[in-house]
């Protein structure tokens, strides 16, 4: 039940507001990191709400899309396999009571492709129940027309270990 509840709020990946798909537009003085940070934090804000429309907007329009978390069966491909993923994961935390802080992790961009990585602390509730924990995520990012999209989004956590979280998590 803590992985189902911690994979849902790693996929909000959440990192967009609305039922619909929002295109994040890279203008001309936007570098591609700010246009994929406006969009990570556009997934998360869509989590956040129990939007899935939204969540599912930040992703590539592709057959291929993927979700891996950390154990066995923490693997979704295709829209409909990550659209319940994200149903499911949303079932485990409150509307409105996520808060996630990264660093500012690693990655870079080619042509039309971007990959990063980033080792993010997560906070929400449920009922009364707050939950805190840190998540490693690595993504693939494609380009589709003037927006960036995840196309596969990865995450991590370590269960049941003492091991504290690096400096980077709280920077």
């Amino acid at each position: 039940m803590r992985r189902i509840v911690l994979t849902g709020l790693v996929l909000a990946t959440g990192i967009v507001a609305g039922a619909t798909r929002a295109e994040v537009a890279q203008p001309a003085e936007n570098t591609p990191k700010e246009a994929v940070k406006a969009l990570w934090q556009e997934q998360h804000k869509a989590l956040d709400a129990h939007d899935i429309a939204g969540v599912m907007g930040t992703f590539a329009d592709s057959d291929d899309i993927m979700l891996m978390g950390t154990g066995p069966g923490e693997h979704w491909v295709g829209k409909e396999e990550i659209k319940d993923a994200y149903a499911h994961f949303m079932k485990n935390f409150d509307p409105n009571t996520k808060e996630v802080e990264c660093g500012e992790g690693a990655g870079t961009s080619e042509d039309s492709v971007a990959w990063l990585t980033a080792v993010c602390d997560f906070k929400d509730k449920k009922g009364d129940e707050s939950r805190h924990y840190i998540l490693n995520i690595s993504a693939v990012l494609v380009k589709q027309g003037d927006a960036w999209r995840f196309h596969t989004m990865h995450y991590s956590q370590l269960l049941g270990g003492d091991s504290e979280p690096s400096q980077a998590a709280s920077e």
